[in-house]
Order: C-alpha cells, then structure tokens, then sequence
C-alpha cells in the first residue's frame, strides 16, 4: 500500500483549473471517499451535490464572492451537513460542532482520493451560503459546508512553508516538551538505528584516520 503521507504532503489548492473533462468513475469515487469519512456515532449526516452544469457553476462562483476561477474546474461538489440528525443523539454540540467535523473530514478524503488519482482540487470555505442554498434548493434545516472545486489544475503551485514538527506538539500537558521523545516512549528500533548510525559514523572516520597515517608514511618514504 503506498504511503498516504505523501499523497498528504504533495496535494495542494488549485488556483486556475484546465477546462477538461473528468470521468463520471472518477468522480464517484471522490465521492466514495467521501462517503468513508468518519462521522460522529457513525451517523454518516453528509449529503453531496455535485454540480456541471456551466451556468450553475458561474452563478456559485459568484455566490463564493466572485471566486470565477471554479467554475472553470469540471465540477463543483457542495458538501452538505444535516444537523438535526447529529442533534438528535448529541444535542447541541452534536448540532453546531460535531457536524462540523464530520463534514470537514468527509470532504478531506476526497481532496486526498482526487490527488491520488491525478485530479485537482480546491477547497472553498468563503460563500454566502443563503445564497448558495437558494441556488441549489437546500432545504432550511441543511447547511451548507463546503464547496470542492474538481477538475485538472492549469498550474501547480510550489509547497507552502509549514511549521517544523517539534514546535506542535506537546507530550501529556500544554507546552510540555521532551528532549527526547524515542528515550521517552523506550521507541527501541529508533533508539538502535540511531546508535547503529553513530558507530557507522565512527567507523567511517577511523577507517579515514587509517588512510591519512598511511598516506603520511608513504610519504615520508617516498
């Protein structure tokens, strides 16, 4: 199985989109993705529209405060959450925070699906979402997320900088750091690779210290 730490580290927001066509077994399997996001209690309370057709897509780019670079892209997938539903086993939370991460994660495994298939992608979170709904007749009871903008990517843009690992996270408490963090959790492998490369290393210069004496007394004979 590849390493989806790479799909991860290589996927990145499209500005501009090539006007090309994508397959409907494409699509729906970025949509599967998304159907096997995690949910709270496995409610599943997600609901996807998928939009192609140009004028629709013209008028929710425009929604998306003149965002008119999407609607180039081949589709356009609202992600949508049905709150009640969460509401019902998790009250209020489940209503205004749960379902809010359940359709964050529903629509991250279709932006990984889409960039493990060689697709493009952008995730459009600045939308008047009254509009949008009138748009796309969502009922009242249903929020709108997200808007995933799909297709292929006219540029690919250069990875952005992110901060290093060591300066986010902490072990056990707020701003608790650890000098050293395989020490910490007895991580043995790293523990043995780490001295395997330091022997490595030690070799490699006495062996190097070897050939210079060598060298020095060749010389002198010489």
């Amino acid at each position: 199985m590849a390493d989806i730490l790479e799909v991860i580290k290589s996927r990145r927001n499209v500005t501009q989109f090539l006007p090309k066509f994508v397959s409907w077994e494409n699509i729906s399997r970025v949509l599967d993705a998304g159907r096997h996001a995690p949910s709270c209690g496995n409610i599943q309370n997600w609901k996807f529209i998928v939009v192609l057709k140009p004028e629709m897509k013209q008028e929710i780019a425009a929604a998306s405060y003149d965002q008119y670079e999407i609607a180039a892209a081949f589709a356009l997938i609202v992600v949508c959450a049905e709150p009640e539903k969460a509401e019902r086993y998790y009250g209020e939370k489940g209503k205004t925070f749960y379902s809010v991460q359940n359709c964050a994660a529903a629509a991250q495994n279709m932006l990984l699906e889409a960039h493990a298939l060689g697709l493009a992608t952008r995730w459009v979170g600045a939308f008047d979402e009254a509009k949008v709904k009138e748009l796309l007749k969502i009922p009242e009871e249903v929020e709108a997320h997200t808007i995933i903008a799909l297709g292929y990517a006219k540029d690919v843009l250069a990875k952005p900088p992110k901060y290093p690992l060591e300066t986010l996270v902490y072990f056990g408490a707020w701003r608790a750091k650890i000098a050293d963090p395989a020490k910490y959790l007895n991580d043995i492998a790293t523990i043995l690779a780490r001295k395997a490369h330091s022997t490595s290393e030690a070799i490699k210069k006495g062996q190097e210290y070897v050939v210079e004496k060598v060298k020095e007394v060749v010389g002198k004979k010489e």
